[in-house]
């Protein structure tokens, strides 16, 4: 008896915060992803200001919505060419070489982004933007690997949660123009691109973390250059549905800052304060994810989350003002964003080993050939049918593929859970 009380530990009442917490970190956190978390705190901080200040600064420069559609398409048009090789060649040579040539690509194209003028050369540069991007295949898989699978979701929410915490903080930077206008007489132009040069150096740093991250990785590289895919199945429904629900959204949402510009008159403070509350709301959401997926189950989190943002997708068009329209976008981010993690983690419980960066690599031509398109079919719509035209479709298209999802994801969805 005595020696089994010694052996007895006190269990302490577990409060909100403590559970709040539990439901986020997952169990173990190792130096590969602490490494990782840092290189996403740098990254969400650049995207941040580049989110607030690029578009305003192109439009500085003269160019039109038709020519950041132009601009925009080059990043996920190279993409989505060079997806596959890069991901084939990680898998056969390892990801610290990929993520190697995607700082190489990146550093060339945010220096020169410094320098450019015309439409073209920003075209070339943002093709550089491209090759980054392509490289980017084995960031998931690479992060994925330092989890085991029962706390994949906690991983990827938890990653959401610190890079669009990040992310909120970099949009802040939308002030910082406004004020050395006003202040310290810099022009418009002069002063965006202060801050430009500030999130490009940001920009080069992440990778840094992320190569420090792969070293000493142990992986099941392939054997040869296949693009044979054992579980292509779960890849081309994940991809097809990862294609349409980006298209959906980033046809208005590519061209947010001109969208509010065109509609409001509201300039880089305004988007500033936006984005900043947006994102830690979609970071909290990305936070309770694993959480909220617990309680109500993965199919039903997914479908509810997408299906919310489609309501307050649609509404936003219809806001008299811009704060009622910042309301329905700050609801529209939280909600959309709430399946993301779930949505990752099904996908790569789903994968082989072996094959995740070059399986990944068609998901991810998925998300940048939307990019494409929706550039596309954006700048079209905004220039020759109406302003507000992109959000009623990218709202019904949205609604359509929350039905979609539990039809198409049911077998991997069971799978998982019995995993």
């Amino acid at each position: 008896m005595e020696s089994e009380a010694e052996n007895l530990v006190e269990v302490k009442p577990q409060t909100r915060l403590t559970g709040f917490i539990d439901s986020v970190i997952p169990s173990e956190l190792n130096t590969g992803a602490k490494l990782f978390l840092t290189g996403a705190v740098v990254n969400g901080i650049s995207n941040g200001a580049y989110n607030s200040i690029l578009q305003l600064y192109l439009i500085a420069l003269g160019f039109t919505a038709g020519d950041l559609g132009t601009i925009f398409l080059f990043n996920p048009l190279t993409c989505a060419i060079l997806a596959i090789p890069c991901g084939i060649l990680a898998d056969r040579y390892g990801k610290g070489k990929m993520i190697a040539l995607g700082l190489v690509a990146v550093t060339f194209g945010v220096f020169g982004m410094l320098v450019a003028k015309s439409l073209w050369v920003f075209g070339l540069i943002f093709a550089m933007f491209g090759v980054s991007n392509a490289t980017s295949t084995v960031m998931m898989p690479l992060y994925s690997s330092f989890y085991k699978k029962p706390d994949m979701e906690k991983g990827m929410g938890l990653y959401g949660l610190i890079n669009i915490s990040a992310m909120s903080l970099g949009s802040l930077t939308g002030y910082i123009p406004a004020y050395m206008i006003s202040k310290l007489a810099f022009t418009e132009l002069s002063a965006y691109k202060t801050v430009i040069v500030v999130a490009s150096i940001l920009f080069v740093l992440q990778y840094f973390f992320y190569l420090a991250a792969s070293r000493g990785l142990e992986e099941k590289l392939s054997e040869g250059f296949s693009f044979k895919l054992k579980s292509w199945r779960p890849v081309l429904k994940f991809s097809a549905l990862t294609l349409s629900l980006n298209v959906a959204g980033a046809i208005l949402f590519s061209f947010f800052p001109y969208y509010v510009n065109q509609k409001f008159g509201i300039a880089s403070a305004g988007l500033g304060t936006l984005f900043f509350i947006s994102n830690l709301t979609q970071a909290a959401s990305k936070g309770v994810a694993a959480g909220i997926a617990k309680k109500l189950g993965n199919m039903k989190s997914i479908v509810a989350g997408i299906a919310l943002s489609a309501i307050f997708f649609f509404l936003m068009p219809l806001s008299p003002s811009f704060g009622i329209l910042s309301l329905f976008y700050v609801l529209r981010s939280g909600t959309r964003f709430m399946s993301d993690p779930i949505i990752t983690s099904l996908f790569l419980k789903s994968l082989s080993e072996d094959e995740m960066s070059t399986a990944n690599s068609i998901r991810m031509i998925a998300m940048n050939g939307s990019g494409a398109v929706s550039a596309m079919i954006g700048g079209f719509l905004l220039e020759n049918v109406g302003l507000d035209s992109p959000a009623y479709i990218g709202a019904a298209l949205t609604l359509v593929l929350a039905g979609l999802y539990p039809v198409l994801l049911s077998k991997e969805i069971k799978e998982a859970s019995e995993a």
